[in-house]
Formats: structure tokens, C-alpha cells, sequence
């Protein structure tokens, strides 16, 4: 069939408003794509942003990080210094690098900017970059970082630099000690610095096939460090023969003689020996053959040690009128035994009846602050000594900290925290610092914080005290404390004196994490268990906290729920607890407290002791839920 014109023409009609349709809906979607191409950066998030930045080259890269900080204006001085490290070596950027360090000197993106700086200096071998390295590590002092500076001062030639780089880090950088010795100019120089830092077989390596004199007595200490008592017979006898006269060989040798169990020629030694300490090592070893020469030395010595040695003849000789005024005199000095003594001297004279003295006593104790033996002889609570609270403050910090955080630079912000609490040194900026510190997970540079500020400030705000005393991994710890019947309140105690909560802690002794667990001990405990524990596991929140209460429950088991008693035993051991407790000397628990035969563990059981107190006087109404 024929259509009819006017059939064809409407046909083409629509046939034409269908392609102008698609036409402009092509148009449309073309337009569409041109807008989205141009307005591309201004649609990313800023976490896209950033990572594209991280991977586009430098001018792409610039255009990035302009965009970011429009999107995060509170972190533009970040998006200059990113473009500006990337432009590098570049001087314009080298000149917004110096921007970013004027514009806050003491801020996360200074640090950046200061090791960029350093480097770029290093690249052209410009002396400036050993300051830009220091100005860095002031700020933040990382082993990786002196390592950098340690090796740049090695290629530049200057090995005296890169040597005491080399020092600082020796036990964190296993580099370390190869470098000391390409950069030591004398093996006898740094075999000293190795002997003063106890690593005694590398002193001995390093003075392998050496036949200087003078390398005798280093090689005499490193002996004797390292138990090897013959040899360093035998070595400090040759330091002798070269250097009859001299003190310190003498009294090295003296020292070896007395390991060897020769003590009379130990003492002949001593003798010879005009020096304090030759005093204080003749009294050590003149106790039993002549105490009253004994006695003499010490209480003639300049050491409070040797004072308190005094007080323990004396004492066992029944001579207690005689030890008041040596504790009075312990108790004004600057040591670790001023407040045992002090309490020591309260309690005498309270059994002898000497008021005056017992009033002395407890006014050195009330001069120490939070202490547990004041409270010991105040026999009342503990009442801590709060402010009233303080206003908030840093909020441009925590804005930076929030917006470095969106775009997955945790540790910039965790460093702006840090620093922002370390330099501006105000009271309302500590504790928001510290605050949200505690709130993103680091309790150990929180707790650091608050520590120091109740140190100066011992009337300090009750969030102070909170986070000096905080309660990290509450779900753990209450679960386990649940379990074996333990207070939580009594593993953090212990948390606390044992790490100061870094479940990364490692002892001299090798005692790991939270509650410091010993390897034998760990493997004792996890047969108790019946439970299979990897040595690595130490380091784990759970399964150490899961270790530390089930032994706080067996030693509170052992000895029938007596609190001072099981503190005093998870440092020193039961054993050694039931030892002094036996001794005829100690008739009651103030006598314990004198006789306990680790000065450490006496002073473990003060400050444990102490802590749990304020941690019942924070918390024993309730319980935590911050993990």
C-alpha cells in the first residue's frame, strides 16, 4: 500500500524529534562527563583525595592537595607540606617546607618537614642537614631516624658524630654496634662504652688480639660482668703488675676475690685502698669477724646504703634506741630508702615510747606525698586531693588530630597530641590532650601525661588522677578477675607498677608485657592452665592479663587472702616471702616490712600497695567499660 504524503512527512517528523531527542540526550550525557572530568577532585571524599595525591606525580599531586585542604581546611599546612615533599628538590618547595616549621614549630607537620628538609640538605651534601636531623629528633626521637643520621654523618667523614649516634641506639639497632666499630677511632674507647653499657662479650670482641696495657682493665670489667671470675682474676692481676698502685684495679681484684670466696685477701686488698667504697666493701665483709669495726665504717660512710646497713646490725644486735636518729638522718635524704626509714623510725619509737621520735617520723612521712607507709602509720583513708575541674581547651589540635585521622594519618594525629601536650605546658591543654589520648587507644602516653602533671600538681582534677590511674582492657581484665576471683582493681594495680599498661614491655630480666610475666613462669602457669601458651602470647593483652590474675588468685590462695603478703610475693616470690617472715627478727608485719630482703620488692609492695589504694578511692563504686 501507498502511504500518503502527508503520511511520509509526519513520519519523518518524528523520526527527526527522536534523533534531536537522542541527540540531546547524548549531548547531556557528554555534558555530563566534561562537568564530572572538570569537577572531579571536588566529588572525591577526602580520604580519595589524599590516596590519589599519594600516587599522581607532582603537579597532578599539588592539584590534589589543594583540593584536599579546601575539603580539610584545618589541615592545609599538611597539604603544603605533602605537595612541597613531592616537588622536592625543588626550591619553592624547599622554601614552603621552611614555611610549614615557622608556621608551627613544635607541630607533627614541623617533624615531617624538618627530616624532608634534612634529607634534601643530605642529597647535596649541605652541612645544614645534621641541624634539620637534631631539630627532628627533638621533636620526636625514633631509633630509625638516628640511625639516618648516624649513617649521613658516616658518609660525610665524620665518624666522631656518627660514633655517639651509633652509642645512643646500641640495644634497639642491631646496626649499632657494627657501626661503632667502623666509626670508633680507638677499639679502647669503645670498648669502655660498651662495658658502661653492659655489653660486656662485645667489649671482648672489640679488644680481641689487642696487646695494649691499657686495654687490661676494660677487658678485666668485661670479664667479671660477664661472671667469668678465673679470667678476670687473671686479668686484673696483670693490670697490677703494669699499674701496682692502682685504686681501681685493686679494688676490681678485691671484688673477684670475694666471688672466688677468698675474703681475707679480699679485704687486705680493701685496705690498701683509701677510697669510700673500699670503706663500705671492708664493713660488708668485716660484719661477722669484727662488728664493731663493722659498724664504724658504715656509719662513717657517705653512702645512705651504708647507713641503713648500720641500722640492720644494730637492730639485730637489740639495739634500737641506738638506730633513731641514723633512721632520722636516712629519712632526709634523696633515696629510695628515706621513707622506710622514716616509717621505721615512727614505728620504734612508738614500741620504745619515744614521742619526740615518733613525731620526727611522722613528719618526714607526711613531706613524701602519696605514700603508702604515711598512710600506713595515719591509719586512716586515703582522701585524695582534687581541684575543682578545668575548661576545655585545644580545640584546633583535636580538629587537626580528627581531620588527619579521616584520611588514615592516625599517626600524625597521634603525634600532634603528644606534641601539643608536651610544649604548651597548660593544665587545660594536658588533660584534652590526655583525654583524647585515652579515648583513641594510647593509655600509655596518656597515662605519662597525667602522671607528670600530678607530680607537680598533687592537688590535680579528678580526670587527672582517672587517667593516671585509668582501667585499659576493662573487658579482659573483669572477665579474668571474674574467673579467678580476683579484684580488678588489684590487677591494675599491678598493671600499673609492672608496665605502666605497655603490653609491649620487656624487662632486663626478660619479664613481658602487661603484668611482666616470666618465661618460666609463663610456662608454669600455662600447665596450671592446661591451656596452651606460645611465648609470643606474653605480649598479648589477653592471655597476659589471663596469666597475671590466675597467679594474683593462686598466690591470694596460698597465703590465705593476705594482700601485702601476695603483692610482696609476685615480685620477690613466695618463697622468699615465707624466708622473711620466718626470720626471728620480724614479730609482726611492721618488722616484715623492715626485714624484706629486696630493697626492689620492698619497694614494689609500697608502690603497689599505694596504687591499689587510690584505684578503690577512684573506682571501687563501679566499673569501667573503656577497653
Amino acid at each position: 500500500m501507498v502511504m500518503e504524503p502527508e503520511e511520509v512527512r509526519g513520519m519523518h517528523r518524528r523520526l527527526g524529534f527522536r534523533h534531536l531527542a537522542l541527540a540531546v540526550t547524548l549531548l547531556g550525557l557528554l555534558a555530563g562527563v566534561v562537568l564530572v572530568w572538570t569537577f572531579r577532585d571536588s566529588l572525591r571524599s577526602p580520604q580519595a583525595l589524599y590516596r590519589a595525591a599519594q600516587r599522581a606525580r607532582p603537579e597532578r599531586a599539588a592539584v590534589l592537595y589543594a583540593g584536599l585542604a579546601e575539603k580539610l581546611p584545618q589541615i592545609e599546612e599538611y597539604a603544603r607540606l605533602w605537595a612541597a615533599e613531592v616537588a622536592m628538590p625543588d626550591l619553592e618547595a624547599l622554601r614552603t617546607l621552611q614555611t610549614v616549621v615557622a608556621f608551627r614549630p613544635q607541630s607533627a607537620a614541623a617533624y615531617q618537614a624538618h627530616i624532608a628538609i634534612a634529607r634534601y640538605y643530605a642529597s647535596i651534601e649541605a652541612p645544614e642537614a645534621e641541624d634539620e636531623y637534631h631539630a627532628a629528633l627533638a621533636l620526636h626521637d625514633t631509633v630509625a631516624l638516628r640511625l639516618e643520621l648516624a649513617r649521613y654523618l658516616e658518609e660525610r667523614g665524620d665518624v666522631e658524630g656518627a660514633y655517639a649516634e651509633y652509642l645512643h641506639i646500641l640495644g634497639e639497632q642491631p646496626d649499632a654496634f657494627a657501626g661503632m666499630r667502623r666509626t670508633g677511632q680507638d677499639p679502647l674507647t669503645v670498648a669502655e662504652d660498651l662495658n658502661a653499657a653492659t655489653y660486656y662479650s662485645d667489649a671482648l670482641e672489640t679488644l680481641r688480639g689487642n696487646d695494649d696495657p691499657e686495654a687490661l682493665p676494660l677487658s678485666a670489667r668485661a670479664l667479671a660482668g660477664l661472671g667469668r671470675y678465673e679470667e678476670a682474676e687473671a686479668a686484673y692481676r696483670a693490670w697490677l703488675e703494669e699499674m701496682p698502685d692502682d685504686v681501681t684495679a685493686q679494688l676490681g681484684l678485691a671484688q673477684v676475690l670475694v666471688r672466688l670466696g677468698h675474703p681475707d685477701e679480699a679485704l687486705s686488698l680493701y685496705r690498701t685502698t683509701d677510697t669510700p667504697d673500699g670503706r663500705l666493701a671492708q664493713a660488708e665483709l668485716l660484719e661477722e669477724e669484727d662488728p664493731d669495726e663493722a659498724l664504724a665504717l658504715y656509719l662513717d660512710s657517705p653512702y645512705p646504703v651504708a647507713w641503713w646497713s648500720a641500722t640492720t646490725m644494730l637492730e639485730a644486735q637489740g639495739r634500737l634506741t641506738e638506730t633513731l636518729p641514723i633512721y632520722a638522718r636516712l629519712g632526709q635524704t634523696d633515696t629510695y630508702l628515706a621513707d622506710d626509714a622514716a616509717y621505721r623510725l615512727y614505728v620504734l619509737a612508738q614500741r620504745l615510747g619515744d614521742e619526740e621520735a615518733q613525731a620526727e617520723g611522722k613528719a618526714l612521712l607526711d613531706g613524701f606525698g602519696l605514700n603508702w607507709l604515711a598512710l600506713r602509720a595515719a591509719e586512716g583513708e586515703l582522701g585524695l586531693a582534687t581541684a575543682p575541674p578545668l575548661g576545655a581547651a585545644g580545640g584546633d589540635i583535636l580538629d587537626k588530630a580528627r581531620a588527619l585521622e579521616l584520611i588514615g594519618r592516625e599517626d600524625l594525629a597521634h603525634m600532634e597530641l603528644v606534641l601539643a601536650a608536651r610544649f604548651w605546658r597548660a593544665p587545660e591543654m594536658d588533660l584534652a590532650m590526655a583525654e583524647a589520648l585515652a579515648s583513641r587507644g594510647h593509655v600509655v602516653d596518656a597515662q605519662a601525661i597525667a602522671e607528670e602533671y600530678i607530680e607537680d600538681h598533687p592537688r590535680a582534677p579528678l580526670a587527672f588522677w582517672q587517667l593516671s590511674y585509668p582501667r585499659p582492657y576493662s573487658a579482659t581484665v573483669e572477665s579474668e578477675a571474674a574467673e579467678f576471683d580476683v579484684d580488678p582493681l588489684l590487677i591494675w594495680a599491678v598493671m600499673r607498677e609492672e608496665s605502666r599498661y605497655d603490653p609491649e614491655a620487656l624487662s632486663y630480666v626478660g619479664a613481658r608485657g602487661l603484668m611482666q610475666v616470666m618465661p618460666p613462669s609463663q610456662a608454669w602457669i600455662a600447665e596450671q592452665l592446661a591451656e596452651d601458651i606460645s611465648p609470643g602470647d606474653a605480649f598479648t593483652p589477653q592471655a597476659n592479663i589471663r596469666m597475671g590474675a590466675w597467679f594474683l588468685a593462686f598466690l591470694l590462695d596460698y597465703f590465705d587472702g593476705d594482700l601485702e603478703l601476695v603483692i610482696a610475693a609476685y615480685n620477690g616470690g613466695a618463697g622468699s616471702v615465707d624466708s622473711w617472715q620466718a626470720d626471728p627478727l620480724v614479730s609482726n608485719r611492721d618488722d616484715l616490712l623492715r626485714w624484706i630482703g629486696f630493697g626492689e620488692t620492698r619497694e614494689y609492695l609500697e608502690r603497689v600497695s599505694a596504687s591499689y589504694r587510690v584505684y578503690q578511692d577512684l573506682y571501687a563504686s563501679g566499673s569501667s567499660n573503656m577497653e
